[in-house]
């Protein structure tokens, strides 16, 4: 009756037939072959001692220890361990045994491949759950996917996140034009920080919110009925206002694109963008303009609309601060004492 088998250095890739029918044996050493896999204990029922370090064993069950409950003493270290996610079970199985079953652990248990993981010993080798579980990494994925769907569809239909992202988008596009702008030389030209033209319809509207906000953080603002100088021709006005203001405001509605002055101001301010080279024009979308009812006259408008952001005016009090805020930073420049007296002589 064999209780004691050694059969290292024989070159075996799979354990002999009639070994595995020896139920009495009890230690089997084959250290130093060519054998894939870790033995079962099924037909030895009586092992407690296996050797089999320096094989080729990559992948062991992670079931070893289950089949083999009499197992005192196992030597498996030096073989080329494939740290993967097949491995995860057996190295927890190791774990739930003794240190003293598990000789030279942890050693002498290093991983083969991959590459980026050569030479790390067993028990530093970590994998998620969710990496090595392809079923729960998509269900991760998908509730995932669903839940930032969810919360972006809430942002934009409760908080109206769109308009909030193009507003702060273009206060910093206005931050970085005003870096690199020369200031000494806006100081000496404009006696106005904004020129604005706007429908008589939308007179209302520009009296009762828009100036309040804008000069009451010193904001020099140009208006037709109040700076015009008698005696000269509208056009004339027109275009010394728009010349003599760091920017022009349109505020656009359906009673702007009627409007032939408005036309007129549209016009001159354009040429000026051009033939001054600034970015001068600041758009305020008011209320909505179907573009059917655009004359097609205003093509620079249609242009202007489709090529310029614009600032649109929310209907929610709880956005006009943000849409002032905007606005004031995107003309606000510190203008000569001087440009402020002389302007005082056009009222």
């Amino acid at each position: 009756m064999v209780k004691v088998l050694d059969l290292h250095k024989n070159r075996i890739r799979n354990i002999p037939t009639d070994v595995t029918s020896l139920e009495a044996l009890q230690e089997l050493n084959v250290a130093f072959n060519s054998l894939a896999h870790l033995p079962g204990c099924g037909s030895f029922s009586s092992l407690s001692v296996l050797t089999i370090d320096y094989n080729a064993i990559s992948n062991p069950s992670a079931h070893f220890f289950q089949s083999c409950q009499k197992i005192r003493s196992i030597k498996a270290g030096n073989n080329p361990f494939q740290c993967t996610c097949e491995l995860r079970e057996f190295i927890q199985s190791i774990g739930q045994v003794s240190s003293e079953v598990v000789e030279g652990w942890p050693d002498s248990y290093e991983c083969d491949s991959p590459e980026s993981y050569k030479g790390t010993l067993l028990k530093d080798f970590h994998l998620s759950p969710l990496s090595c579980n392809t079923a729960l990494l998509i269900v991760t994925i998908v509730v995932t996917g669903l839940v930032f769907a969810v919360t972006v569809t809430i942002l934009c239909i409760y908080f109206d996140l769109p308009w909030y992202l193009r507003m702060v988008c273009q206060w910093t596009q206005t931050q970085h034009r005003a870096r690199n702008i020369n200031l000494d030389d806006l100081q000496r030209t404009f006696q106005f920080h904004a020129f604005i033209s706007y429908s008589g319809h939308d007179s209302a509207w520009v009296k009762n919110e828009l100036l309040p906000n804008l000069e009451k953080e010193d904001i020099r603002i140009c208006l037709h009925e109040r700076n015009f100088v008698p005696g000269k021709s509208i056009v004339e006005n027109i275009i010394n206002c728009i010349e003599k203001s760091y920017k022009s405001i349109f505020v656009l509605s359906p009673n702007f694109v009627q409007s032939e002055w408005c036309h007129y101001e549209l016009y001159f301010a354009h040429h000026n963008l051009f033939h001054e080279g600034s970015n001068n024009l600041i758009l305020i979308l008011l209320e909505p303009i179907p573009k059917y009812s655009i004359p097609s006259n205003y093509h620079k408008l249609k242009t202007l609309m489709a090529q310029r952001t614009y600032l649109e005016w929310p209907k929610e009090k709880n956005k006009h601060g943000l849409f002032w805020a905007n606005l004031r930073a995107s003309i606000h420049i510190k203008l000569m004492k001087q440009a402020k007296e002389i302007a005082h002589t056009y009222i």
